[in-house]
């Protein structure tokens, strides 16, 4: 995930056309404080940042699912749960534009007025670092210790933590930068792009798309190479404006376009693309080799004039989805950053009505629930759900059920279904002691007063899984009940099993025998087992595993046990744990963390 970037220009650029639908000269004068666009028609519209809301927030990011910060007018907010509970850590006479974070510990929050603030305790405290006499731009910090910035094409170096910066003399001019290490970095300036291998000392040509006309670039170096480079066009129509999205797996020597305007392909040379990511490419963020998500608007189109889309293949494929939250008042009163952590958990921020709002995704921006400020809607437990048919699922036997009712808020699709839709399909205990909640995948809407679904006679393919509970007579019965589940399923011991010690935080065994393969470690007093007929699966737990260290599974009054198995055909994904005198369970049959996901989500209703 990339830490910090800076957008403010494109953004006041799409601010002016959202109030004037005018196209822009091409003089015009950029400053960080205050900035002053020249329209066509002879007006004028000056946005001064320092004037901005008292509490609007202009910055968020995210280092795992847990700790996050804002900043905006004034104020520093963090969160380590997720966003769930957002603290004031800090207050001033500051205007906070970004953030970068080494670790959870270290972090810089930079603000418009040339300083930067530091934080050497994940954010609890915060203070000022000496200012330097040029302002220090678009810090990326590769250490504790060292990082990099700009100011006017100069590239300049701290090694002591921000406290002192000095300038780098390179024969390039730099538009923009991106390091993966204190040695290797990637930079722009007139539209072609550079490598360093020497922290910044010199430079080589790695590539120039040869564009028409003038552009801005953007670079996001994920490896040495990995590399996105988003280019925007210096000039805009009414309500447009130029963008391409290009992409390198093998450091610069093939490109390839991922999305672009749609409306000024003449500009874009032999580099096209079918992939539309709005009217305007308002931020990009790029999580790993495969995902990354883009915020696009469209001023012309009433239902969906604020889009976040997402990509799982590296770019060749997007899906968009509004934010129905925002809209352009919100785009009118400052940036809109936006952070994500991986494939689903993300954050965007911004100021609407005068007050900072922040939302949070936890399906891949597919639906979006309000975190600060805290809403005060009557029920405030279904507002946490944010998947309604789990809720309307629920209404029908919640009423009436001895066992308390838990249901995950988040209900994931596999990638070539995203376009369908799911029915909860609830069905109570004979004593009202258990539940079940099958999930149906159809090309259409089910009316459940209407229709009744036999789920034995649906597509084996249509059906996305189930959960539900057991209630049991005692905690040493639910406890019970999950270990003949573990026994039966089988933990093999035997000669030819293995340790395994590998950097991906995977530390466990892998046992072979009774015809399968078995991946199998320990999360707290989760047991998680991946087994398969042909090859020890450790790619996949290797993905489990990384999601585990940033999302927190339910926690079991004594056990929990996931087990996964693939097959040729198939994978299923079966999680079990135990609450007081409960079981409680989910099926999942298509990718292992989405179903871990579901089960992170898991609240009681």
């Amino acid at each position: 995930m990339w830490r910090l970037s800076y957008r403010f220009a494109v953004l006041f650029v799409i601010l002016i056309f959202f109030l004037t639908g005018c196209g822009i000269n091409k003089n015009q004068e950029n400053g960080i404080n205050d900035t002053t666009y020249k329209i066509n028609r002879n007006v004028e519209f000056s946005y001064n940042l320092n004037n901005a809301p008292k509490f609007g927030l202009q910055a968020i990011y995210f280092i795992n699912g847990k700790d996050g910060w804002a900043g905006g007018q004034g104020i520093i907010l963090s969160t380590n749960d997720g966003g769930k509970n957002w603290t004031v850590e800090h207050t001033g006479s500051f205007n906070i534009i970004g953030f970068d974070f080494a670790n959870s510990i270290y972090g810089w929050a930079i603000s418009s007025d040339r300083s930067i603030l530091k934080t050497t305790d994940g954010g609890k405290t915060w203070i000022e670092l000496p200012k330097m006499n040029v302002n220090i731009e678009n810090i990326k910090f590769v250490t504790v210790d060292r990082g990099y910035g700009t100011h006017e094409g100069k590239l300049y170096i701290t090694n002591d933590g921000g406290q002192t910066w000095e300038s780098i003399n390179t024969k390039i001019k730099i538009d923009s930068y991106d390091f993966v290490d204190q040695y290797h970095g990637f930079a722009s300036y007139n539209n072609s792009i550079y490598y360093t291998r020497d922290g910044g000392i010199s430079w080589n040509f790695v590539y120039n798309p040869y564009l028409q006309g003038q552009w801005t670039v953007e670079i996001y170096a994920l490896d040495v190479n990995n590399i996105w480079a988003v280019y925007r066009g210096k000039w805009t129509s009414a309500e447009e404006q130029p963008y391409l999205v290009l992409k390198t797996s093998d450091g610069g020597k093939n490109w390839t376009a991922l999305a672009e305007e749609k409306n000024f392909s003449s500009f874009y040379g032999s580099h096209k693309t079918n992939n539309f990511l709005g009217s305007y490419l308002s931020s990009i963020d790029i999580v790993d080799k495969e995902t990354a998500f883009a915020i696009g608007l469209n001023p012309k189109n009433d239902s969906d004039k604020f889009l976040i889309s997402r990509t799982t293949d590296g770019g060749n494929t997007w899906s968009s989805y509004p934010v129905p939250q925002f809209d352009l008042e919100s785009i009118i009163e400052g940036p809109i950053p936006m952070t994500f952590v991986d494939t689903y958990n993300g954050w965007i921020a911004s100021t609407k009505n005068g007050n900072g709002l922040i939302l949070n995704t936890l399906d891949g921006g597919q639906t979006w629930q309000q975190q600060y400020p805290i809403r005060k809607d009557n029920n405030q437990k279904n507002i946490e759900y944010v998947n309604p048919i789990i809720i309307d699922a629920l209404k029908d036997i919640e009423s009436n059920a001895i066992i308390k009712i838990y249901a995950p808020t988040v209900v994931p699709l596999p990638e070539d279904k995203k376009n369908m839709y799911v029915t909860a399909v609830p069905e109570m205990g004979k004593f009202n002691d258990s539940y079940n909640v099958d999930l149906i995948i159809s090309d259409k809407t089910y009316d459940l007063k209407n229709t009744k679904i036999d789920s034995a006679n649906i597509d084996a393919n249509d059906i996305l899984g189930d959960f539900g509970g057991f209630l049991f007579a005692s905690d040493i019965d639910a406890e019970n009940y999950v270990n003949a589940i573990r026994q039966n399923n089988g933990f093999i011991v035997d000669k030819q099993s293995q340790k395994l010690d590998y950097k991906d935080f995977i530390w466990g065994e892998v046992y072979q025998g009774k015809g399968k393969y078995s991946v199998q470690w320990r999360e707290g007093r989760w047991t998680v087992e991946v087994n398969s007929p042909d090859k020890p699966q450790i790619d996949l737990a290797k993905q489990m595993v990384k999601y585990l260290q940033n999302y927190n599974l339910p926690v079991p009054l004594n056990k929990g046990l996931i087990v996964v198995n693939v097959s040729k055909n198939k994978t299923t994904t079966n999680i079990y744990w135990t609450k007081e005198s409960s079981v409680y369970y989910i099926n999942y049959n298509f990718k292992p963390v989405d179903a871990l996901q579901m089960a992170v989500s898991m609240k009681e209703n």
